[in-house]
């Protein structure tokens, strides 16, 4: 057999448990962003409001970064688990300190407040992109 084909046929299911893990714990941190935000984005963006969108759409993004940095430096499924479970709960921790020390911003986001949107998305992904790489050189 090919050794190309062959390292597909091996390496494979271990694609697929990695990505399967990593899409259950994505949206694990999801369903428990949205409880945990002070306004509710979900509603708002079904109303058109854009600057919750683009609130949304940063935290989407921010919140794979560092699952993709455990999945790039994880051994094992259990590592991955391990490892992509902490850097959900920083993240979480991360977006909520965001929300409280950024006081008034959720009622902007509300009001539709681009501005508002766009410095609260950029404190999402810079955050994101500095846990990334703190859990990327863990090792």
């Amino acid at each position: 057999m090919d050794p190309a084909l062959q390292s597909l046929a091996s390496g494979f299911p271990t694609l697929i448990f990695f990505l399967v893990l990593a899409a259950v714990l994505y949206v694990i941190g999801m369903v428990v962003y949205v409880k945990l935000t002070p306004h509710k984005e979900i509603e708002l963006i079904r109303e058109g409001n854009v600057a919750a969108a683009t609130s949304f759409g940063a935290f989407l993004i921010a919140l794979v970064l560092p699952l993709a940095s455990c999945m790039a430096s994880s051994v094992t499924l259990y590592d991955m688990l391990i490892w992509g479970s902490v850097s959900i709960l920083l993240q979480l921790f991360l977006f909520r300190m965001t929300d409280l020390m950024l006081r008034g911003l959720p009622q902007r986001i509300i009001a539709n407040d681009m501005s508002a949107a766009i410095i609260l998305a950029s404190f999402k992904i810079s955050g994101s992109i500095l846990l990334a790489s703190a859990i990327f050189v863990k090792f």
